[in-house]
């Protein structure tokens, strides 16, 4: 029996979680637990609470066969807490599913995305992670074949987690087109669009308002997730939590405030 906890960033009334749990309840021999904010948490980051006590409260989730939980927190406390006070030493998660978030996490979003977070979490606790965004910002409440797109993805996720075969510290970020199933092109590994969209601030009064402008889709030069996407694909991106550049490790041993008793050896 697979256990699978489930978080997201729109909190627990959120659509897209309810999405997601119709469709991990399509495989067989499954535990889905729910354990997600008890309001919209978006843009959040990888902030945990320290300054105030978190307090799980059980949930009735649509009706459906999972336990759930709302948490007054964030995306990384969902998990944090879920993992440490809601299930027995011998009865962890296997696997963590963020999502489905309203709108797209690609490139540097990792950084900022509460969904991100949520999987980044699960992995830094030992446990495999994977966010899915759906790029329905401007159609919120429609999430089309979003079921039916992600059920295979889920299925090989949950297979491989099973056999042992998803590597540790990667969290697999997934973003999903707002388009029809028939016309989606297929699911293919990409990398992270850093660049692919500038930040500037709109006031509104006395105060101002942080928006994005989006530049046209580049042709598919390069495997990057923002273009793979608006061409009409799923787009899967490893993402490796140690952020160490160890190419540069290496080479500010001749940097000249570098003492030689500090060198490593060998």
């Amino acid at each position: 029996m697979l256990r699978i906890l489930i978080t997201n960033d729109d909190g627990i009334e959120a659509l897209g979680i309810k999405r997601l749990a119709e469709a991990l309840l399509t495989l067989e021999d499954t535990e889905i637990y729910i354990v997600a904010p008890q309001e919209e948490k978006s843009g959040v980051g990888h902030g945990v609470t320290f300054r105030s006590a978190l307090e799980p409260q059980k949930h009735d989730f649509y009706g459906l066969p999972v336990k759930a939980w709302a948490i007054n927190g964030n995306p990384a406390d969902c998990i944090k807490a879920a993992y440490h006070l809601l299930f027995e030493d011998d009865q962890k998660p296997d696997l963590v599913f963020s999502g489905i978030n309203v709108g797209t996490n690609l490139g540097r979003d990792i950084y900022y995305s509460g969904t991100c977070s949520g999987a980044r979490e699960a992995v830094i606790l030992g446990v495999p992670g994977i966010a899915l965004s759906y790029d329905n910002w401007f159609d919120q409440d429609n999430y089309g074949e979003v079921v039916q797109m992600i059920q295979p993805l889920v299925k090989d996720f949950t297979e491989k987690a099973l056999k042992g075969e998803l590597p540790q510290q990667v969290f697999w970020n997934v973003n999903i087109p707002h388009v029809p199933l028939d016309e989606v092109k297929g699911i293919v590994p990409a990398s992270l669009s850093l660049n692919h969209y500038v930040d500037k601030y709109n006031q509104e009064g006395a105060g101002y308002f942080l928006m994005r402008e989006y530049p046209a889709v580049m042709p598919l030069a390069e495997p990057l997730d923002y273009d793979l996407l608006k061409n009409g694909y799923i787009a899967i991106t490893p993402v490796h939590i140690d952020a160490t550049d160890r190419s540069l490790l290496k080479q500010m041993d001749e940097w000249s405030f570098v003492k030689s008793s500090g060198k490593r050896e060998g």
